[in-house]
């Protein structure tokens, strides 16, 4: 084996040192950047620990306590101006809690910080699969919905619950600084909303400002920590919308650079609403339309599931504040404002009435340039779900009227292929006859390589067949069929929802117990006769459709189903019953495109040729 060291390999070799150099130099950087950051994140955590708050100890210490956990500066303590509440009037150790409930879910309110330490959803359809209990959003009560946020310290000395039936109640609270402050919290019959008025009144001689005055946003840890289920994939995301912009601003709670995270999440403009999902439901707070939130900002928790220490599986829980900024409260003159929270499932109806701008909560699709597509994917989802009854059926009319959308580029790309098979001899023929041999010089090489493309050119010219005739179809096909998928993969309305033998159209096909023990690649699983069928049918489809690659190719393609089985194996039944029923379309689009060609074929033979 003769080296030739020439100029090109000298080049080569020199670009591998300089890549080889520059990646010795950055991975002891990125390696230690990296452990600095989970060290961070670690010490976060453990701090984080005893954040619920029971009593609210101490209120004056409440804010710095919170911005301690994130990194902002702490609280400062103001001195109650003349005429307030004495000073030696004690702050309140113990607070008193009550619930309201509508036919969705149940809240319980805090009253000594005046927001909301639990939220359960009594719908069947969200609550937990394996207990039967309601799903309870914000249970670590780290961040509440509703709890004020103030770089003054705002210490509650007396407090008030009257409740006003299971649709309403009021909490008054007076602070140490003279502020009283009138929360009514009130819910619709039918929604997942709850509406909180609030109205401060400074019954002091004195003007009292609060600087820094806010409202926190509770946000959701993940799906799989939140309720146990085992999702395909998940996703966190903080959203906020500015006032007039109509648009929703998303950032990615899980960035490991906190000054990105910060940077992300800061909104210096006023701002409609604040936001934070996971991949089924949502948290959302509204601020007065006459009396928008001043500026937004964003803090976050890091924390491990249940049952995990692994750095590895660290995410974070995101909160959103609406800031009012700094407020002077004049003697005598209340202040009055609504803010409202949605704390419910994603339902696209449900978030569609919410209004345009938080349609952005829904990210329905892990690529966002697909939503646009998967949005109306859901829409018809349900729609056709209200007319048949059964979101498996609704699966199955939603496929068959995506894939018959596209029968005429489908039918024309197996119709390309098909035309290139039958030209298989001859573009062989021509490339025996130009085939290069050992003897041909580079310019023998050249021209026969030109002459080969030219007589295939020519070829494909006469028989009027486009070489991509058959892929360009189907790559025009691919964002609508992703969109599908992530709309079937997203959509909660699925959870819980049986159909056949499965019993969770969110979840796999299971029938039978399942294995001792896990497998490579695919963990611990059962029998999902879906997922077994559609492999059965890849196979079935790869072998009918038209081929012009040679028989090693195609024995690789005979793969593709096998590979397809262990990547998919635990895919929810939802997905894998589009996947099912694309298949069997795909078949008997097939079979009538060969029986369609063949008729073509014989007509052309009985007629009569032309003297």
């Amino acid at each position: 084996m003769n080296f030739k060291f020439d100029k090109d390999t000298v080049i080569i070799v020199l670009i591998g040192c300089l890549l080889m150099g520059a990646w010795l130099l950055y991975m002891p950087r990125y390696q230690a950047k990296r452990a600095e950051e989970y060290r961070k994140m670690l010490e976060a955590t453990r701090q984080n620990a005893p954040v619920q708050q029971t009593n609210a100890n101490a209120g004056a210490s409440q804010a710095s306590t919170q911005s301690a956990v994130t990194g902002a500066n702490a609280g400062q303590t103001s001195q109650p101006a003349a005429g307030t509440v004495a000073e030696s009037i004690p702050a309140l150790k113990e607070t008193k809690t009550f619930s309201l409930e509508n036919s969705l879910f149940r809240v319980t309110i805090d009253g000594l910080t005046g927001s909301l330490s639990s939220v359960k959803l009594l719908d069947p359809r969200y609550k937990l699969k394996d207990s039967g209990e309601a799903i309870e959003l914000f249970r670590d009560g780290a961040y509440r919905t509703f709890e004020l946020k103030s770089d003054s310290a705002l210490v509650p000395v007396s407090l008030e619950v009257h409740e006003k039936g299971p649709l309403s109640a009021e909490v008054v609270r007076t602070f140490a600084n003279g502020l009283q402050l009138v929360q009514t919290f009130t819910l619709p019959e039918d929604n997942y909303m709850v509406v909180c008025d609030y109205a401060w009144i400074n019954p002091t001689s004195a003007a009292v400002t609060v600087d820094g005055l806010g409202v926190r946003l509770a946000g959701l840890p993940q799906v799989k920590d939140l309720t146990g289920d085992k999702v395909y994939s998940e996703r966190l995301n903080v959203d906020f919308c500015k006032v007039g912009s109509g648009m929703c601003d998303s950032a990615d709670p899980q960035v490991k650079s906190q000054e990105k995270f910060d940077r992300k999440t800061t909104c210096d403009s006023p701002v409609a609403w604040v936001g934070s999902s996971n991949k089924y439901f949502a948290s959302l707070l509204f601020a007065d339309d006459e009396k928008p939130f001043a500026s937004a900002s964003g803090e976050r928790i890091w924390k491990f599931p249940a049952g995990s220490t692994n750095e590895k599986d660290l995410y974070a829980v995101p909160s959103m504040t609406g800031n009012f900024g700094t407020v002077t409260f004049a003697p005598g003159v209340p202040v009055e404002f609504t803010l409202k929270t949605y704390c419910g499932p994603k339902e696209m109806a449900r978030i569609r009435a919410l209004g345009s701008s938080v349609m952005g909560v829904m990210h329905i699709s892990y690529y966002s340039w697909f939503e646009f597509i998967a949005r109306p994917m859901v829409m018809l989802l349900n729609w056709l779900k209200s007319l048949c009854g059964s979101y498996g059926v609704a699966i199955i009319l939603l496929t068959l009227i995506v894939r018959i959308l596209f029968w005429p580029v489908t039918q024309k790309a197996n119709s390309s292929m098909r035309r290139m098979q039958k030209l298989q001899p001859k573009i062989k023929e021509l490339q025996e006859k130009y085939k290069e041999t050992p003897m041909d010089t580079p310019d023998d090489t050249a021209r026969k390589k030109a002459e080969l493309n030219q007589k295939m050119m020519e070829l494909y010219r006469v028989e009027k067949v486009n070489p991509v005739g058959g892929c360009l179809p189907i790559l025009l096909q691919i964002p609508v069929f992703i969109a599908l998928y992530s709309a079937l993969d997203s959509a909660v309305e699925l959870r819980n929802v049986p159909f056949l033998w499965c019993t969770d159209l969110s979840r796999p096909d299971l029938v039978g117990p399942t294995l001792p023990f896990a497998l490579p690649f695919i963990g611990q699983v059962g029998l999902h006769p879906l997922v077994i069928a559609m492999t059965v049918l890849m196979v079935v489809q790869q072998k009918m459709t038209p081929s012009a690659a040679d028989s090693t190719q195609q024995k690789m393609m005979m793969l593709m189903p096998i590979i397809m089985l262990f990547m998919f194996y635990n895919l929810p039944s939802g997905l894998t019953l589009y996947w099912t029923v694309s298949q069997i379309f795909s078949i008997l689009q097939m079979k009538y495109g060969q029986f369609a060609a063949k008729r073509d074929e014989a007509r052309q033979t009985s007629k009569p040729q032309k003297a």
